[in-house]
């Protein structure tokens, strides 16, 4: 098999043990090396040269190149068998150790009920493109969402219907934002949307987008019941350049505080010197 054979099919392919070997018809083992550590799966395989060069310079070159061990020939095959079982058993023990890390951090990343971003990460998140639109000179919206009458649901079905509540329009949300939006649980029955790059007139179509999918959503419960439920919304975006998320989210919850004042169900939006009203 050439070098360029074995990139091939490492592209298309996971291997936990790669043997390999320094002299190849078509380029050197060390090439193939570093290009598996540059370009592929670095970290994810375990390479181990079997190669007739027997200096120390080819075996530390090899080494710091990422290969994890140096086989020299004439070899024994029962102890290359045993290395190569080490090998294995270290580079799966490795993958599943990354992918359970992987899994913590989403998990600590987001809300365990609905999936969202908790709230903790959706203000880095936020705060992370609220510095990219201040360098860009672009801005975004904040909506703030709260479920009308959210406690008459647990009162009168309990805490699981009003678990359930969240989880479907949570999902509804979902379906109805953009792939760019980030939308996080920041209270109980409370949710923020950051708009990247959007105006006033585009962050209130998303919005009456967002309240129509609240009303127009059935939730089953217990197979029979269909609960319904709406939502207020609270929405601001910078009036003169980029504002930093705290003046966002006190906007935005006082303009939610006045749709609620106003018989909820409603959208009240602020921004650009103007306000707007819709029901």
């Amino acid at each position: 098999m050439t070098g360029a054979d074995a990139l091939a099919k490492l592209r298309d392919s996971q291997f936990d043990v790669i043997l390999l070997d320094v002299m190849l018809p078509d380029m050197t083992g060390f090439d193939v090396c570093q290009q598996i550590a540059a370009d592929l799966n670095p970290g994810e395989s375990s390479v181990i040269f079997v190669t007739a060069l027997h200096d120390a310079q080819s075996e530390e070159h090899g080494l710091l190149l990422g290969a994890m061990d140096y086989i020299t020939k004439p070899f024994s095959p029962p102890a290359v068998r045993a290395r190569v079982r080490n090998h294995l058993t270290l580079s799966r023990t490795t993958r599943d150790l990354r992918r359970a890390h992987e899994r913590l951090q989403q998990l600590a990343a987001l809300d365990y009920l609905t999936g969202t971003f908790n709230r903790g990460h959706f203000e880095m998140l936020v705060n992370r493109e609220l510095e990219r639109a201040e360098r860009s000179g672009l801005t975004g919206a904040l909506l703030l969402i709260d479920l009308d009458h959210f406690k008459r649901i647990n009162d009168t079905h309990g805490h699981a219907a009003g678990d359930q509540v969240l989880i479907s329009v949570a999902d509804a949300w979902l379906r109805e934002l953009r792939s760019c939006d980030i939308l996080g649980r920041v209270g109980g029955e409370e949710f923020a949307v950051y708009l990247p790059e959007t105006g006033g007139t585009e962050a209130t179509n998303i919005a009456a987008r967002l309240l129509q999918r609240t009303r127009d959503l059935p939730i089953v419960w217990e197979g029979r019941q269909t609960l319904r439920i709406t939502a207020s919304i609270g929405g601001a975006w910078p009036v003169d350049g980029a504002l930093d998320l705290k003046t966002l989210m006190k906007a935005a919850d006082r303009l939610l505080y006045r749709a609620k004042q106003a018989g909820r169900d409603r959208i009240e939006i602020e921004g650009a010197n103007k306000e707007q009203s819709i029901c």
